[in-house]
């Protein structure tokens, strides 16, 4: 498991707004705006960036990966994750004894009716693209077939500096792939006690953001915000966008306490 840790000033109205623990890879600290005022924690998930892969691969073993980051840190922290990200942030947030907040930037769930299932297929597909040194070329596909992006919108990400990032962390799409499959159990939150903030880009497919606003109407006081004009990666297309709304909701949270 390999994390790093951005230091920042972190103080809001004489009040520690703690820290903050990102479940993207962890060089995407260098491309964080100065304007989110935490100490970010940037964690290369398992197969990702940094990180090995000890095989075999599970669920159980990524959430626990989450909870020896949390222990790491020593102390309650704002827990963020995006896409699979969010699916094991939430599961892991289910489990942890001390929280600040919970952050859930579209949780990709596929809601009964939402949208079909990818084809089994695709997966051994992408497998044999990384097995053969093609990452961009399994993202692209990724991408379609379950984000929904269009190869217009594709190609502008792919121009994009956020580009590398996603390219570096590729060889985990399959172990992405596997989290997508995981069930949404709406009854787990209804005694969930921690602030939590559901994220969806204005722009992001219609089944995405079903599965957002799924798990924002399980939770007993959850906390909805857009992305204006951004889709699934908004914080790579609007970085400055997203750092206000995380930085705002830890305010909030700080405040409340």
């Amino acid at each position: 498991m390999f994390a790093r840790k951005t230091e920042r000033r972190s103080r809001f109205g004489g009040r520690d707004l703690g820290q903050l623990c990102f479940l993207f890879t962890a060089d995407f600290a260098t491309i964080l705006p100065g304007t989110l005022l935490l100490p970010v924690w940037t964690f290369d998930r398992r197969g990702h960036g940094e990180s090995g892969e000890t095989q075999p691969w599970s669920f159980a073993r990524e959430v626990e990966d989450i909870h020896a980051l949390l222990s790491k840190v020593g102390e309650p922290v704002h827990l963020l994750g995006h896409s699979a990200g969010a699916i094991l942030a939430l599961s892991a947030a289910s489990r942890a004894d001390r929280l600040r907040s919970l952050i859930l930037y579209e949780p990709p769930f596929l809601i009964a009716g939402a949208r079909e299932r990818p084809a089994p297929e695709l997966l051994a597909v992408i497998e044999r693209l990384l097995q053969s040194g093609n990452p961009d070329q399994a993202l692209r596909i990724a991408m379609r077939e379950t984000v929904g992006l269009t190869d217009g919108e594709i190609d502008a990400m792919q121009s994009s500096p956020g580009w590398e990032h996603l390219r570096g962390a590729a060889r985990a799409i399959p172990n992405d792939w596997r989290i997508w499959q995981e069930p949404f159990e709406p009854d787990s939150l209804k005694s969930f006690a921690v602030p939590t903030l559901v994220l969806a880009g204005a722009e992001s497919p219609a089944w995405i953001r079903a599965g957002a606003v799924a798990v924002l109407n399980a939770l007993p006081a959850g906390t909805f915000a857009e992305l204006a004009g951004q889709g699934h990666s908004g914080m790579i297309t609007a970085p400055e966008l997203f750092a206000k709304i995380v930085g705002q909701f830890a305010e909030n949270v700080a405040a409340d306490g």
